[in-house]
């Protein structure tokens, strides 16, 4: 029985081939953009792929992600060189988020997450960092503690910090406006009537301090007197929420309005206030932070961090330092404030 004719990528494959041959390339020579080469044989973008992966089999080419293709075997690069580390510290949504945002880009170039939750102790971070350095991932991305400066100095790959950096390390951070959306929050509330307006929050992190700044930033630039039993600070928790309100509304003037250091917190105080007999958002309004898949399904207002430009501005630096480019210390962006039901509607005195 007669064969038919050989898949088109296979022909292609022998093209390329021949082209390496002819013009004598030397190995680690980059080969023109997939885009040139798929109009100069004139195929489309999945046929040449194909033939591009043949010749990765035979060892005569090799492709770094977002770079292009290399003639030659693929240089030892180190075991985990298609690993990238992920690291954060807690169970905050907005970190599982941005990972989300992040993998399709990391699969679409070949690249696997090793991903570690620290629950910010210091030994869990060093022994994961110990870990990329042993298994010579591609590149780190982390949301760092700064009591593991140490570790973080002179690692044989790229390091990029997200929502917190380390001051006095040199190594590029993607954060937030965290001091002026919190203070956006609060100027909202202030807007509606509000003068009681109280803070829950969590302690220790860099991105709570912002957001108590900015809390007190926007009272003070309207004239109001923040109070110290208004600011409630503990955990980033959804019960510390609950507790909060218990001890807010045990005061003999409690707030009108409430804004939470993010949207789990948030939660949390919504949950309490209706059992203590308080209608949201007539007898005390409620913000968030982070616009979270939670504040979509409470109608809570939250201040957006916008995810996917965050997931896009490490991923975009991570290539430029693959590329050997230069990149800024520092990339923020800018946060907005999605108002929902939770604040809508001026004050109804009480």
């Amino acid at each position: 029985m007669a064969r038919g004719k050989p898949e088109k990528y296979i022909g292609l494959a022998a093209k390329i081939r021949r082209m390496i041959q002819d013009e004598k390339m030397k190995p680690n020579t980059l080969l023109p953009s997939e885009r040139k080469l798929s109009a100069h044989f004139e195929v489309n973008h999945l046929t040449l792929r194909k033939a591009l992966r043949v010749l990765e089999h035979e060892n005569l080419l090799y492709k770094v992600p977002s770079v292009g293709n290399y003639t030659g075997s693929r240089p030892n690069l180190g075991k985990g060189r298609q690993l990238i580390g992920f690291m954060f510290p807690d169970h905050e949504i907005f970190f599982y988020n941005i990972l989300a945002e992040l993998e399709g880009k990391l699969s679409s170039a070949e690249l696997h997450p090793v991903i570690q939750l620290t629950n910010s102790i210091k030994r869990k971070e060093e022994d994961f960092i110990e870990f990329c350095r042993a298994e010579e991932v591609a590149a780190l991305i982390a949301v760092p503690n700064s009591e593991c400066r140490q570790a973080y100095e002179n690692l044989p790959f790229p390091v990029l910090f997200f929502d917190i950096f380390i001051s006095d390390l040199q190594i590029p951070y993607v954060i937030s406006d965290d001091s002026e959306g919190s203070a956006k929050a609060t100027r909202h509330l202030i807007d509606q009537g509000h003068r009681r307006i109280a803070h829950v929050g969590s302690l220790h992190e860099r991105t709570s301090e912002l957001r108590v700044k900015g809390y007190l930033d926007a009272l003070r630039a309207a004239g109001i007197e923040s109070r110290p039993e208004f600011i409630k600070r503990k955990e980033p928790t959804r019960q510390w929420g609950f507790y909060a309100v218990r001890e807010l509304f045990a005061l003999p003037e409690p707030p009108t309005a409430i804004t939470c250091g993010n949207d789990t917190i948030a939660a949390g105080v919504l949950r309490a206030l209706p059992q203590r007999g308080i209608k949201v958002p007539q007898q005390c309004a409620v913000t968030g932070f982070g616009n979270t898949s939670i504040a979509e399904d409470l109608d809570l207002t939250s201040v957006s961090q916008h995810t996917p430009k965050i997931a896009t501005a490490l991923w975009n630096l991570m290539n430029m330092r693959f590329q050997g480019k230069d990149i800024p210390l520092e990339t923020t962006i800018h946060t907005t404030l999605q108002v929902r039901g939770s604040s809508s509607g001026e004050l109804k005195h009480r």
